[in-house]
């Protein structure tokens, strides 16, 4: 059993690995996750916003705080290294049950179904 992810831009007209920020040491984007188990079709999903730290102090410094909750924050936008974050994510997040597998990846990540009652 091994969770697959497609990786998206939210807003931008490029894809994921074609993505270059206007300002490579300034910028902040969400990216949308597709996550699913690779036995079956559909998925789940999932966002994350990603950060550098010179966007999160001017962000500060006009908004004066910023929630970092399913932010990922890095020096430069470099779609291999993201992806490889997100891949170890979803190893060390596999659990027997499926649920809990999508569950504990919302710890990581913003899930559509975060604060669903049924």
């Amino acid at each position: 059993m091994k969770l697959v992810a497609g990786i998206y831009l939210a807003s931008a007209k490029d894809t994921f690995e074609n993505f270059q920020p206007e300002i490579p040491h300034n910028f902040c984007i969400q990216i949308e996750l597709r996550v699913r188990f690779d036995d079956e079709d559909g998925g789940h999903d999932y966002s994350i916003k990603v950060c550098t730290p010179t966007w999160l102090d001017h962000h500060i410094q006009n908004e004066g705080i910023v929630s970092g909750r399913h932010m990922l924050i890095v020096n430069e936008f470099n779609h291999i290294e993201i992806r490889n974050y997100i891949n170890s994510v979803l190893i060390k997040s596999i659990r027997l049950d499926r649920v809990e597998t999508f569950k504990i990846l919302s710890r990581y990540f913003y899930w559509e179904f975060e604060d669903y009652k049924s």
